[in-house]
């Protein structure tokens, strides 16, 4: 009994640290682009409408996917989906370096490199604390594995600012790559053994794709959250896609750029927390209008970048909200959501999500190049956060109406969505 025990301890530990390393490397992808955007469009030769056609169709392609890999995650487990994740984003990675044309480019990480980092997102993740600890420690696990993206900003973000200026994008985009191909990948195929030899294979969940996707549509209070949540998702965007050269076009240093995600990383990460245990507290609903209120307040502060003090308190102030809206919007579903439909419904979620994320990437381009200004799209992105505020404070109390008062299912474990 008490050699079984320690191999299950063990697998859950090693099972922890790659899945963590996983999330973590997995940000890459859509950060290496983030903080090379202006370098790749000046390398390729196009300006930023034409190279935010590739973040918009990563967008798009992400909200096309998100609901089946959910459900794929459900149905063969999680750790087979992040090792097929892992395999893509490298392979993607190290196309894109040698990518000599922009459609290569575009079609290489708007395609491919959306369905590989999907694999590694939030969603699959989620299912993998659920399929590991089944109710024990689930939330505090999922806490560390999702957070690997917010310590992606810490470390990550300031390694390609302070690479960027000494290597060419190609070179950034190409070493990456191999780390994936030569380290996380076998890393992933070794979990994939090792959950197998523990009986790591889930349940098949009963309910299809297009069931759960249909009953989730039904939900009138889904519904009524996922409106507010397109709101998180054009806020992000300008996070994922325009952050860089907004602060470019600004005079921002990159020792004061890369400071301001260092903070934001590590604000994401507390504010996570903060916003679970709130939740926890029953105090779902005034935390998500908080969230909400916080995201507005912050892209309130970009127009007075001028301000290195401005930067920062931007990095901390949106850093709190970040994942703030992603906890309590996943947790007031899991309580509105019958059991067996939550992994598809939170896919559908995220995918709505990124459909805002798609229209604000290319949006926030085209109003960039015509205006020269990103100013018309941080006004747009304070008023939707404004209005999601008011949206949820409409919503009834999900603590007052659960859908199953005996299902015991931990609610941070089906926490799988930004």
């Amino acid at each position: 009994m008490t050699r079984t025990a320690g191999r299950i301890t063990a697998f859950v530990l090693f099972a922890t640290t790659v899945s963590f390393l996983i999330s973590m490397a997995g940000s890459s992808l859509k950060s290496t682009v983030q903080v090379l955007f202006l370098p790749i469009a000046d390398g390729l030769d196009v300006n930023r409408g034409t190279l935010a056609i590739a973040t918009t169709l990563f967008a798009v392609v992400t909200a096309l996917v998100s609901s089946a890999v959910g459900h794929l995650a459900e149905r063969v487990g999680a750790v087979p989906v992040l090792a097929i994740g892992a395999a893509t984003t490298g392979g993607v990675l190290i196309l894109c370096a040698y990518a000599t044309d922009i459609w290569m480019f575009v079609l290489a990480y708007g395609v491919l490199g959306a369905i590989g980092c999907t694999m590694l997102s939030f969603v699959p993740l989620g299912v993998l604390a659920d399929q590991l600890f089944r109710g024990k420690n689930a939330g505090f696990v999922y806490a560390v594995l999702t957070n690997g993206a917010a310590v992606g900003f810490i470390v990550l973000v300031p390694l390609w600012t302070f690479l960027g200026t000494t290597l060419s994008w190609n070179q950034i985009l190409l070493a990456v790559g191999i780390i994936f191909i030569a380290v996380l990948l076998p890393l992933s195929l070794v979990l994939v053994k090792y959950s197998a030899r523990q009986g790591g294979r889930p349940t098949p969940s009963e309910t299809t794709l297009w069931q759960g996707i249909r009953t989730t549509f039904q939900n009138k209070r889904v519904r009524g959250l996922i409106l507010p949540f397109f709101a998180c998702g054009t806020t992000m965007a300008f996070i994922d896609v325009h952050l860089f050269p907004h602060m470019h076009d600004h005079g921002v240093t990159p020792a004061v750029s890369s400071l301001s995600f260092v903070l934001l990383g590590i604000l994401e990460i507390i504010g996570s927390l903060v916003a679970g245990r709130l939740c926890d507290k029953g105090m779902i609903r005034a935390t998500l209008m908080g969230a909400y209120l916080v995201r507005a307040a912050s892209m309130l502060l970009l127009p007075f970048f001028d301000s290195d003090v401005a930067v920062l308190a931007f990095g901390a102030v949106f850093g709190a909200s970040y994942l703030a809206t992603v906890v309590a919007t996943t947790v007031w579903i899991t309580q509105i959501v019958p059991k067996g439909s939550r992994g598809t419904a939170l896919g559908v979620l995220w995918s709505l999500h990124m459909v805002a994320v798609a229209l604000s990437s290319q949006v926030g381009a085209i109003i960039a190049d015509v205006e020269h200004s990103y100013i018309p799209m941080i006004l747009g992105c304070a008023a939707l956060t404004t209005a999601a505020a008011i949206l949820v404070s409409r919503q009834p109390d999900p603590n007052l109406t659960p859908t199953d008062p005996t299902d015991t299912t931990p609610v941070a474990a089906t926490i799988a969505a930004e």
